[in-house]
């Protein structure tokens, strides 16, 4: 019986040890294909869910993106939140729905796994603050932070501009 629970603990510490040390590899090839499309700022997040400041993560509709092209960024992403100082009516507020000029793109490496941007837009309605996490593998996670309302998280997949 002891020979058994000692055979049965061995393979679990096995078992945990494998778990936990295991890397994935990050493959080259894609790693510098994100590099190149972040550098040159041509690229779209397909956003799969948001995670509002003051709720629990929620799914998103099929198509929600967030485009970076040609020093433009174009939104169409979904706000939950509140608004401090926020217009109504016909100001024609336009929460995350914008295409307006980046200011200050500004690309770093601050892991071999990972890219971080970030830049910040005006369009009129709102001043906003992005930062981008992009893992090698394509995975992404926005975080934006508007000057006069809730900031918001949005998780997603980086593509290139050729799947629009």
């Amino acid at each position: 019986m002891k020979k058994l629970i000692l055979i049965s603990m061995t393979l679990v510490a096995l078992m945990m040890m494998s778990c936990g040390s295991s890397k994935t590899a990050i493959d080259p090839a894609q790693a510098q294909a994100i590099k190149t499309l972040l550098e040159e700022g041509q690229y779209m997040v397909m956003v799969g869910s948001m995670r509002p400041l003051s709720s629990s993560t929620m799914s998103v509709s099929l198509g929600q993106k967030m485009i970076v092209r040609d020093g433009t960024v174009s939104c169409y992403l979904p706000y939950v939140g509140s608004g401090q100082n926020v217009g109504y009516g016909a100001s024609g507020y336009k929460a995350l729905n914008f295409s307006s000029p980046i200011l200050d793109y500004k690309v770093e490496y601050p892991k071999e796994d990972r890219a971080r941007v970030t830049f910040r837009v005006d369009n009129g309605d709102d001043h906003y603050r992005f930062h981008v996490e992009v893992f090698m593998n394509g995975k992404t996670t926005i975080d934006v932070e508007p000057r006069g309302r809730d900031a918001i998280s949005y998780s997603g997949m980086m593509h290139g501009l050729e799947m629009l």
